[in-house]
């Protein structure tokens, strides 16, 4: 086994490979209408803070069995794994689709063979579309309406895997061995929120959030904000004892505050001009009211990162986070219709 192959499969690494082939008959034939085979190595790659963020919010904080738990729960998320992968080439000339494939891999590497004609191409890879059925794909013959939309609605679930994308210029040459490679990265990221219960008695807590991204745009890897959905989150199953667990994964955050003012329309003025975010938290109480309260984070959220909000549960029903940048608003009795909040 070569080195690079070893260095590859260490990686997880998703590989096409093949070796040089020409279609043509003699060499005096026009190369344009030849066709090459090609090696084409795409790595998965992974950037994230999730293990820092862990650390930082969690483990610091004696929260290890929280952390452990976030851990085994977003496993299959900030993976560097393709379930299926999507591969879509644009001959430079013609400024058309050439070549289609799809593929369901399950698997951390996977071998195949392609050729095209020589030319110069546009190249766009997806990886995880199949598996994620809360965004859809729009593709055509053009690189330019290829596109991830979040599903639409008010209240929506947030997606289930990670989302991997590239794009890269080939230039498949006659008569020569290429090798091109490509590194697929992360379209999307994680909130999560960790509230420590106290001893509080409660029925019920539910958690959403807002201000992310509603789709992508992959040839020229530009986030969209045309609709402004609540995403639920997803409740972790079997919390630690006095610890309620959520997290949510979706499309990145606007970069700044000033970006994302025309996209938080509710709640109190001062708190909303600086958030780029939110999260959600209805409390049920045992007398049935239910208590809102508005976390504002006005910290970016990007692909491939997660942002872990750390909160305390108090006898009213509402939450703090012990971070002094996240600000606050607390609706008591509050009752889904009445006032400008979402539902959740």
């Amino acid at each position: 086994m070569t080195s690079l192959l070893k260095k590859l499969l260490a990686w997880g690494c998703i590989t096409l490979w093949g070796s040089l082939f020409t279609a043509c008959s003699t060499i005096d034939d026009n190369a344009a209408d030849c066709e090459s085979d090609f090696h084409i190595e795409y790595e998965v790659r992974l950037k994230t803070n999730l293990q820092t963020e862990l650390q930082t919010e969690l483990r610091n904080r004696f929260e290890d069995n929280v952390a452990n738990l976030l851990q085994d729960s977003l496993k299959n998320i900030f993976s560097e794994f393709a379930h299926d992968i999507d591969l879509s080439f644009f001959n430079t000339n013609v400024h058309k689709l050439t070549y289609y494939v799809h593929r369901q891999m399950e698997a951390e590497q996977a071998v195949y063979t392609l050729e095209l004609p020589v030319s110069e191409y546009n190249h766009l890879a997806l990886a995880n579309i199949d598996k994620e059925k809360e965004v859809d794909m729009s593709r055509g013959d053009i690189p330019s309406v290829y596109y991830l939309r979040q599903e639409k609605g008010d209240t929506i679930y947030g997606h289930s895997t990670g989302l991997f994308s590239a794009r890269k210029r080939l230039n498949v040459e006659f008569g020569k061995s290429q090798t091109f490679e490509v590194l697929l990265s992360m379209v999307n990221c994680a909130n999560i929120l960790v509230v420590k219960t106290n001893g509080v008695e409660y029925k019920d807590m539910q958690v959403a959030c807002r201000g992310f991204a509603d789709g992508f745009y992959v040839a020229d890897s530009v986030y969209t904000h045309n609709e402004h959905p609540v995403l639920r989150d997803y409740r972790v199953t079997k919390p630690p004892v006095e610890r309620e667990v959520f997290y949510a994964v979706s499309f990145p955050s606007y970069d700044t505050a000033e970006e994302a003012q025309t996209d938080t329309r509710d709640d109190s003025e001062t708190a909303r001009l600086r958030s780029i975010w939110q999260m959600y938290v209805n409390v049920t109480m045992p007398d049935n009211t239910i208590t809102r309260t508005t976390l504002y984070i006005d910290e970016p959220l990007s692909a491939g990162q997660i942002k872990v909000v750390y909160a305390l549960l108090k006898d009213d029903g509402s939450v703090y986070s012990p971070n002094v940048e996240i600000g606050t608003s607390v609706e008591f009795n509050w009752r889904e219709g009445l006032g400008p909040n979402p539902g959740i």
